[in-house]
């Protein structure tokens, strides 16, 4: 492991951008067989795009600009159209335009009945108030809008006792982006909706709410932004668990196997490099997180507990997080992140946090009204981390790795969390399709003994392999299909998965998936207490 943190540090440093280098924005990258031919043409990119091949991977990468803050105004605009795109390192021969030779044509006038000109004095241009108000942009013109509506519906064939066997969910996301020369301002609210909320029966499951996940603005000098308020941020590379991806807690009232994270109130300064960029972000406090009611499957904790032989009291969840120190004691992270523009294409992070883990415990209290509480606890750490991806040929590698000492809890030991992974690409199996073989790996070591272990922090990738395929079909309609096993080599458990999707007329989107568990017998692992569960679920959007 410490041999491939000094290969990919030591890759990056010898990788320095060079004066045949600008900047670009990148709108997509895809697996391409060399051979074969890809319609740029068919895909009405801006003419300022161009077509950059890397051994098995392509990329539509658009301008070449000398200083990174040109980029990033180029990066906003063409961000209202094409989701995701990237500022990348790349080369300046890429968009140089071949120069044709043109026949020279002979200035010599030609004998025609030319009309005399009589030059007449010209009076400054004078443009109607109409025309002047059309060209005049205005405060809507700068704001751009999307969004989507999904109804999502379940039916669990094995689920514990008690709960829920069908579930019908409707959420919907809504986006909006003002761009006015170098400030941009965001906002993201969700709305969701649960079948048995709306019937207010004995089923009901707390799962409906109104959430406002961002609301920031950012201000862009010339290598350098800031931004204030409230976002989302992912950090992460591999497939089936993003361990480094703790600056946002999950949303305990969703489905656990889709990411949903709360937004989160910080500010942060970036400083942006030749090819990469430094980050120092404050994230103000640690929030309370809402638990769904005990009819829900996901809701892991028992209806009672018992206390003593003959006593058995309610178990309740109280959303209050309890720690230490305030949890309005600020958390900093600094992060820096680069990228090469080589034969081996390297994206590597590292991230240092002085603040809150990600990481939480529970503990139990008994209340005077004979009712036994179950709580949150967080605890401040000093945590080291880093993610990396390395493409070699047709090969994607994979690194999330973490380091965490604990600074003033005595029950959680220091702990390291890594994960490696694989994928690899076949080009076209069957006609255009691609078929990629994943496999990762997992560890959670705690390093004190005495302390909590895996098992009572009820992690669940402690000694985990996953096994998967992503079969691609490359038909214009993002279809894939994505499956795999999950099986922990400790505990003896195993998750089995299967998930489809596909774009219908460029507005709906299709999720097809089936979840398989089968828990540890002997261990009391987070699965052991949610039983044998198999379900399927059908989710259902429209993109606007």
């Amino acid at each position: 492991m410490k041999f491939l943190f000094i290969l990919l540090l030591s890759i990056s440093i010898s990788c320095a951008k060079s004066n045949d280098t600008c900047y670009s924005v990148q709108l997509t990258s895809f697996k391409f067989k060399k051979n074969s031919t890809y319609d740029f043409a068919a895909h009405n990119y801006p003419k300022s795009c161009r077509l950059i091949s890397f051994s098995n991977i392509n990329s539509i990468r658009c301008g070449c600009y000398e200083k990174y803050n040109k980029a990033r105004k180029a990066l906003k605009k063409l961000a209202k159209k094409y989701p995701k795109p990237i500022i990348v390192n790349t080369y300046k021969y890429r968009f140089q335009k071949k120069v044709k030779k043109v026949k020279k044509v002979s200035k010599k006038p030609q004998k025609k009945n030319i009309p005399k000109v009589i030059p007449v004095l010209h009076e400054p241009l004078h443009v109607s108030k109409e025309v002047t108000q059309k060209e005049t942009a205005s405060f809507f013109d700068d704001i751009s809008y999307q969004g989507n509506i999904n109804l999502t519906l379940q039916s669990y064939m094995k689920a514990p006792a008690g709960k829920e066997k069908q579930n019908a969910l409707i959420s919907a996301n809504f986006e909006a982006k003002y761009i006015k020369e170098n400030f941009t301002g965001f906002a993201k609210a969700r709305v969701q909706q649960d079948y048995y909320d709306l019937l207010n029966t004995e089923k009901h499951t707390n799962r409906s709410f109104i959430r406002l996940d961002e609301l920031y603005g950012s201000y862009d000098f010339e290598n350098d932004s800031v931004l204030i308020g409230k976002n989302i941020l992912f950090w992460g590379a591999l497939e089936v668990r993003n361990i480094v991806n703790v600056f946002n807690p999950d949303e305990l009232r969703s489905d656990p196997f889709y990411t949903d994270k709360l937004g989160v109130i910080n500010a942060a300064y970036t400083h942006y490099t030749e090819s990469g960029e430094f980050s120092a972000i404050i994230k103000l406090y640690e929030q309370n997180r809402k638990m769904p009611a005990y009819p829900y499957v996901y809701y892991y904790f028992p209806a009672t507990l018992k206390v003593a032989p003959n006593v058995t009291l309610p178990l309740v969840y109280k959303e209050e997080l309890k720690t230490k120190a305030s949890r309005y004691r600020p958390s900093i992270y600094l992060k820096y992140s680069d990228t090469t523009d080589t034969e081996y294409a390297l994206d590597y992070a590292f991230i240092f946090e002085n603040g809150y883990d990600s990481q939480r415990y529970y503990t139990q209290t008994l209340q005077a009204d004979n009712t036994v509480t179950t709580e949150e606890n967080a605890y401040l750490v000093n945590k080291f981390m880093t993610y990396d991806t390395l493409v070699i040929g047709a090969t994607l590698y994979k690194l999330e790795a973490t380091f965490a000492d604990i600074l003033d809890d005595t029950l959680v030991s220091d702990y390291i969390h890594v994960g490696i992974g694989a994928e690899h690409t076949i080009s076209q199996v069957y006609k255009e399709a691609d078929l990629g073989l994943l496999v990762e790996y997992y560890r959670y070591i705690t390093l004190q003994s005495g302390k909590k272990d895996d098992l009572a922090l009820f992690e669940l990738f402690q000694n985990d392999l996953f096994l998967g395929l992503r079969y691609s079909l490359n038909q214009g309609n993002d279809a894939s299909i994505v499956g795999g096993g999950i099986f922990d080599l400790d505990y003896n458990e195993q998750v089995y998965y299967m998930e489809y999707q596909t774009r219908v007329m460029d507005t709906f989107k299709l999720n097809f998936d089936y979840r398989y568990i089968s828990p540890s017998k002997n261990y009391n692992t987070a699965f052991k207490l949610m039983g044998a569960h198999e379900r399927i679920s059908l989710k259902l959007g429209y993109y606007f």
